[in-house]
C-alpha cells in the first residue's frame, strides 16, 4: 500500500486527539456504514391531507424507493460511496433517486385461483397515505400496509411489511385466505434493472435462497424464511424478474399464510457476516436471562428467537415485577426510582472475524416501569456504558404497550458477556433524559413521531418533524415534577414552537416553505444527554437546515438545547423568516396573558397581551428588535388555563440565546434579533417570539452562501412553587414571588450562563460543555463556571469506553465525582465509528467555579503505540501498513481490521505517546 506524503500531512493536521485503548473490549468497534434512514423526499404532505407517495430508505450500504400506495419498490441499488451517517443526513436524494429501477408485486393463489394484490389501505381505509411507522431509528425501520385486498380473490385478505436494517431489508407478505382445506400460495415477485444488472445466478440453501451478481461478484442475496408445512419455490423468470413463492395446506379459514424475503447486499460484509441472515444461528447464537436489581442471578439462559419478519435475534425482556419489583410504578416510592431492569447477554460468534449481529429487546410496559421514559444501554460486566447505539421504538397508543430497542452488536470470534440495561426514571442520582421514535398506530396519522422525556412520568417535549398533523415541529411541551393531577404524573401541555420558518407573504399562517426531504439521526439517546439531528431542506430547495435538539439529565426542569444551522443554497428574496419560533402559528392554544423579552442586566419589555383575535405581525416596530447584552432571553409567563385534569396555568416558557452568528454575504450580525408575531387559534390570541434578522422594508434578500448559526436553550420553568415538588436546590431556594415572573426568567439566564476555561484538550462547544480530549492519563483539565441543575459535559476523542472518571479539586485534592446508586450509573458512552473513538458524558450540579479534570491513571501508553516502546513514530506506522486489512496486527482502534481508522489513531498521536 502507498500513502502519499500530502495525504499523510492532510491526515495529520485533520485528526482528533486520543486517549487510551481498552486492551480487551467484549465487543468489536462498530463500521461507519452501518445506519439506517427513512424519510420522505419532498414534504409529506404537499396539499393538506394530499401525501406524498414514495418513502426513501438510504443506509450505509444500500439505497430504495418505497411507493406505499401499492408497496412496490421503484427504485433499488447497492450503494459504494461510503458515505457516513453525518455526511448522508445532508445529501440530496440523489443517492436513491439514481438507484436502478425495480418493481415489486404481491400475488395470492387459493386452490385454482390467484390475483395480484390491487387494494392498499390503512385501518381508516386511507389508500392516499395507508402506511403505518411502527419502527424508526438508527438500526431499524419497520412500515406496513395493514389492509390489502386481491379484487380477483374478494374473500382473501393481507398485509405488506417491510423492514430495513443497515445491511439488509425483509420484505413480508401476509394473507388470510378466509376458506379451509385448501392449498394457499403466497408470491412476491422482483423485476427491473435492480435485478436484471447481475447476470449470474446460483440457487443456494437447496432452493430456498438465491444470489444474483456480476463479474465482479457485486450483487445480492435474497432468501426466503423456512416455514413449517411449507414449500418454497424460487425462480428466475426469462425477463430475468426473481419470483419467491411459499406454499402450504391451510385447514382454518382464519390461519395465516405467510413469506418473508430477506435481501442482502453483497457489500453487508464476509460471507460469515451474510451468513448471519441466510443461516441464522450457525455463525452467531444469543443467549439471555434476567438478572436481579444488584446484578447477581442471570443464570438460566435462554436461546434469543430469530425473527425472519426484522431479519434480527429477539430478546423478550422480563418484567421488572419479576425480579420484586412492583407492578405498576409507585413512584412515591423513591426506592424504586433506580431499579434498572437488567439483563445478561451472551454473544457467541463461531467465525474467526467480527461480525454484527442485528438484535431487538423487545418489552411491555414494565420492563421499564412506564413507557413514556425508558433509557435502554449495553454495558460491559464491569458495568461500562459500551456506547453501541440503541434504537428506541415504541407505542402506548395499541395495547399491549410495546418497546422495540433494536441495535446491531459488532462481535468479536468467540463467546462474549454484556449487560443491556434499562434505565427508567433516574441514572444515578438524577432524573434520566431519552429521545425515542413514538409510534402513532393505533391513535392516527401513523407516521413520524418523536417523544424526548425526563424520568418516566409523562413526556416532555414531543417533535413532529414531517409536520404530519399540521401544526409544528415541536408540538406538545409538559412542564418536569409539577402537581398537575397528582405528583409524579402527567402536566399540562404548554407546547408548541417551531424551527424554521420562511414564507414569501406575511399574513399566511400556513408558510409555504416548511423543511422537507426530514432525516433523523439518532447519535444519542440518552440517558445522561441525548443528541438527536433533523436535517432538511426547504420546498424550494433553497435553505438547507440543520437542527440538533438535546435533553440532558438533571433535578430541576425540562431544558432543550436547539443548535440551529441554516445556509443558503441559492438567493432568498422572503416576506417572513424565522429560525426559531414560540409559539407556533398553528400550536399556540395556551393561555400566556404576558410576553416579555430582556438580557442579562434586566427586562427590556414586559406587556400583557391583549385578546386580539388576529394573526401576523402588528406592525414594523414588531420585527427585526435588537436583543443586545448578554444572556437575551424571551418569556411567556402568567398563563391563565386552569381548567381540565391537566391545567396548563403550572408553567411557563421561554428560551435564551446562547449563541448567535448571522453571515449575510460579507455582513455578519453577532447580536440576536427577534419579532413579534400574533398567533391565533384554538380560540385563543397569543404572541409569539421569533428569532430572526434586523428588519430591512425595502431589502429582504439573503444571498446564495449565507449562513445563520445559533443555539437557544429552550425552558419550561414552573410558574407555582407550592406546585413544584422537585429536589432542585436553587428552585427551593426562590421565593414564592419569583415564580410566574420574568424573575424566573433573569435567574435561569443568568444562573445557566457557563464560562469554560481550559487547560488540558480543547474546547468545542461552550453550551452544554463539550471538549476534544488530549492524549495521556488527562484528557481534559477545565474551570467550570455557573450552572443549573445538572450541567451536561462531554468529552469527545477517548479511544476508549473504559477507565475515564470526571474528578474536581476538593480541598485542594482531586476526588471522583461520584453519583452512582447502583454501580456504575451515572455517566453514558457513545462511540464514533468513523475513528474509532468514544465521547463520554457526565452531567455536574455546578454553580459558581469549580475546577474538574476526565482522568485514566493507567492510561500510560498510547493506543497508536504498536510496537510498545512509548513513542509513536514511523516504527509504529510500518507496523500498521503491514498488517493493512483484515488482520488485527495494527488494529488500534480494537474493531478487529486495519485500516484508515487506526491510521488516524496513529498519527493522532506520532511523537506525543506519554
Amino acid at each position: 500500500m502507498i500513502i502519499r506524503f500530502s495525504t499523510f500531512v492532510a491526515l495529520l493536521f485533520c485528526a482528533g486527539s486520543v486517549g487510551a485503548q481498552s486492551e480487551d473490549p467484549p465487543v468489536a468497534g462498530g463500521h461507519p456504514l452501518d445506519y439506517a434512514y427513512t424519510y420522505w423526499p419532498g414534504n409529506h404532505w404537499y396539499v393538506w391531507n394530499q401525501y406524498q407517495s414514495t418513502r426513501h430508505f438510504r443506509t450505509g450500504r444500500y439505497g430504495m424507493a418505497l411507493d406505499v400506495t401499492n408497496f412496490s419498490i421503484t427504485a433499488l441499488g447497492i450503494l459504494q460511496d461510503n458515505a457516513t451517517e453525518e455526511q448522508a443526513l445532508t445529501e440530496p436524494v440523489d443517492s436513491v433517486t439514481q438507484c436502478p429501477e425495480a418493481s415489486v408485486s404481491y400475488g395470492l393463489t387459493i386452490g385454482s385461483d390467484s390475483g395480484l394484490a390491487d387494494g392498499f389501505a390503512c385501518e381508516n381505509e386511507n389508500t392516499s397515505n395507508p402506511s403505518r411507522l411502527i419502527d424508526m431509528g438508527r438500526a431499524m425501520q419497520v412500515i406496513d400496509v395493514p389492509q390489502v385486498t386481491y379484487s380477483a380473490l374478494p374473500d382473501a385478505t393481507g398485509t405488506v411489511k417491510m423492514a430495513a436494517g443497515m445491511r439488509h431489508f425483509v420484505l413480508t407478505h401476509q394473507a388470510v385466505t378466509n376458506t379451509s382445506n385448501t392449498t394457499a400460495t403466497v408470491s412476491l415477485t422482483l423485476s427491473g434493472e435492480a435485478v436484471d444488472l447481475y447476470p449470474f445466478t446460483e440457487l443456494l440453501l437447496d432452493g430456498r435462497a438465491i444470489r444474483v451478481h456480476d463479474a465482479t461478484n457485486l450483487g445480492w442475496t435474497f432468501v426466503v424464511a423456512d416455514a413449517e408445512n411449507a414449500t418454497v419455490n424460487i425462480q428466475q423468470e426469462i425477463n430475468g424478474s426473481i419470483r419467491f413463492e411459499l406454499t402450504r395446506f391451510v385447514t382454518d379459514p382464519a390461519e395465516e399464510i405467510s413469506m418473508s424475503v430477506t435481501a442482502v447486499p453483497s457489500n453487508a460484509g464476509t460471507t460469515d457476516q451474510q451468513s448471519v441472515w441466510l443461516d441464522p444461528g450457525t455463525v452467531a447464537q444469543l443467549n439471555f436471562d434476567q438478572m436481579n436489581r444488584d446484578g447477581s442471578g442471570g443464570n438460566t439462559l435462554e436461546d434469543a428467537v430469530w425473527d425472519h419478519e426484522r431479519g434480527a435475534f429477539v430478546v423478550q425482556l422480563a418484567n421488572l415485577s419479576e425480579v420484586g419489583a412492583p407492578g405498576w410504578q409507585n413512584w412515591s416510592n423513591l426506592n424504586i426510582h433506580n431499579w434498572y431492569n437488567r439483563h445478561r447477554v451472551q454473544l457467541v460468534n463461531n467465525s474467526t472475524e467480527a461480525i454484527m449481529i442485528p438484535v431487538v429487546f423487545e418489552g411491555g410496559n414494565n420492563a421499564a416501569f412506564y413507557i413514556v421514559g425508558g433509557s435502554p444501554m449495553l454495558r460491559d460486566t464491569n458495568g461500562n456504558p459500551l456506547g453501541i447505539p440503541v434504537q428506541i421504538s415504541k407505542n402506548w397508543h395499541e395495547q399491549p404497550f410495546w418497546y422495540h430497542l433494536h441495535t446491531g452488536i459488532p462481535a468479536q470470534p468467540g463467546t462474549h458477556e454484556i449487560e443491556h440495561t434499562f434505565a427508567h426514571a433516574k441514572w444515578g442520582t438524577a432524573f434520566a433524559s431519552a429521545h425515542s421514535q413514538l409510534s402513532l398506530v393505533g391513535w392516527g396519522r401513523n407516521q413520524q413521531w418523536d417523544e424526548s422525556s425526563l424520568g418516566a412520568f409523562g413526556e416532555s417535549i414531543t417533535y413532529d418533524p414531517d409536520m404530519t398533523l399540521g401544526r409544528a415541529m415541536v408540538d406538545d411541551v409538559r412542564p418536569f415534577l409539577v402537581d398537575a393531577n397528582g405528583q409524579w404524573n402527567w402536566t399540562g401541555n404548554v407546547g408548541g414552537a417551531n424551527f424554521l420558518v420562511y414564507g414569501t407573504n406575511t399574513t399566511d399562517a400556513f408558510p409555504e416553505h416548511q423543511l422537507g426531504r426530514i432525516k433523523t439521526r439518532y447519535r444519542a439517546t440518552g440517558p445522561n444527554l441525548t443528541d438527536v439531528i433533523y436535517s432538511g431542506i426547504t420546498r424550494d430547495g433553497k435553505v438547507q437546515a440543520r437542527i440538533a435538539t438535546q435533553l440532558g439529565r438533571t433535578d430541576d426542569l425540562v431544558r432543550a438545547y436547539y443548535h440551529l444551522e441554516y445556509t443558503f443554497l441559492e438567493d432568498v428574496e422572503y416576506q417572513r423568516l424565522a429560525f426559531f419560533q414560540v409559539a407556533a402559528d398553528r400550536y399556540g392554544d395556551n393561555g400566556f396573558t404576558r410576553h416579555a423579552y430582556g438580557n442579562a442586566s434586566g427586562v427590556l419589555f414586559d406587556e400583557s397581551i391583549a385578546d386580539h383575535g388576529t394573526t401576523g405581525y402588528a406592525s414594523a416596530a414588531d420585527r427585526g428588535i435588537e436583543l443586545p447584552g448578554q444572556n437575551p432571553w424571551v418569556m411567556l409567563y402568567d398563563n391563565v388555563r386552569s381548567d381540565g385534569n391537566l391545567p396548563e396555568n403550572l408553567a411557563d416558557i421561554g428560551f435564551v440565546v446562547r449563541d448567535y452568528q448571522a453571515t449575510i454575504g460579507s455582513t455578519v450580525i453577532d447580536t440576536p434579533h427577534i419579532n413579534i408575531r400574533r398567533t391565533f387559534n384554538g380560540g385563543w390570541s397569543q404572541m409569539a417570539f421569533e428569532l430572526g434578522l434586523p428588519y430591512e422594508p425595502s431589502n429582504r434578500i439573503i444571498p446564495a452562501g449565507s449562513q445563520v448559526r445559533a443555539t437557544v436553550e429552550y425552558l419550561v420553568p414552573p410558574a407555582d412553587k407550592l406546585a413544584y415538588y422537585g429536589p432542585s436546590d436553587y428552585l427551593n431556594a426562590l421565593s414564592a414571588t419569583k415564580y410566574r415572573s420574568t424573575d424566573m426568567m433573569m435567574e435561569l439566564a443568568n444562573g445557566n450562563a457557563l464560562t469554560v476555561d481550559v487547560r488540558v484538550g480543547s474546547l468545542s462547544r461552550n453550551q452544554p460543555v463539550e471538549l476534544v480530549a488530549a492524549s495521556g492519563s488527562t484528557a481534559a483539565e477545565f474551570d467550570l463556571t455557573g450552572g443549573r441543575g445538572y450541567v451536561p459535559i462531554t468529552i469527545h476523542g477517548l479511544a476508549s469506553y473504559e477507565g475515564w472518571t470526571l474528578e474536581l479539586i476538593q480541598d485542594g485534592q482531586w476526588t471522583s465525582l461520584n453519583q452512582e446508586v447502583e454501580g456504575n450509573d451515572y455517566w453514558q458512552a457513545v462511540e464514533n465509528s468513523v475513528d474509532g473513538t468514544y465521547s463520554l458524558t457526565w452531567n455536574v450540579p455546578n454553580r459558581d467555579t469549580a475546577t474538574y479534570r476526565v482522568h485514566n491513571p493507567d492510561a500510560t501508553n498510547c493506543a497508536a503505540d504498536l510496537n510498545g516502546d512509548d513513542t509513536v513514530n514511523f516504527s509504529d506506522l510500518q507496523v500498521l501498513l503491514s498488517a493493512w486489512g483484515p488482520s488485527s496486527g495494527g488494529d488500534a482502534n480494537n474493531d478487529g481490521v486495519t485500516d484508515f481508522g487506526d491510521l488516524l489513531i496513529v498519527i493522532n498521536d506520532w511523537g506525543d505517546c506519554p
